[in-house]
């Protein structure tokens, strides 16, 4: 399943978090129980909050030092911008897609989605022309 140049220490840390993102998860799918509808802000942030948590224990499961300096920089980005950057995290080592993945996986289970994580990589103009 994983690389063996990822190491087993990396491995081991990510397959470790898997509980954590499943109480995580659970927590994450409150629903409201005033009488208001939450506003389309109101649920950003709350999920924002809640990106921020999870972002904090998928940085101790995989450990910051493992990532590279570059994605590490635009994933916190994202947060400090309330989660509303448009610059990409685009992740390049094994580390860095871990760590993406196990955010992508948190996310969805808190009934974010895939689309609301900044991970992707932007496609090079020479690329489009092939």
């Amino acid at each position: 399943m994983f690389p063996l140049s990822l190491g087993d220490h990396v491995v081991i840390r990510f397959l470790s978090a898997i509980p954590v993102f499943c109480v995580v998860a659970c927590l994450g799918t409150g629903v409201a129980t005033d009488a208001r509808a939450e506003s389309r802000d109101e649920r950003r942030q709350r999920n924002c909050a809640h990106y921020q948590e999870m972002s904090a224990r998928a940085l101790a499961s995989i450990g910051e030092p493992n990532l590279t300096p570059e994605f590490l920089k635009d994933s916190n980005a994202f947060i400090e911008a309330g989660c509303l950057s448009n610059k990409p995290a685009c992740p390049s080592t094994e580390a860095d897609f871990a760590f993406a993945d196990l955010m992508i996986m948190m996310s969805v289970s808190a009934n974010m989605g895939s689309t609301f994580t900044p991970f992707r990589c932007p496609v090079e103009e020479q690329s489009r022309a092939n």
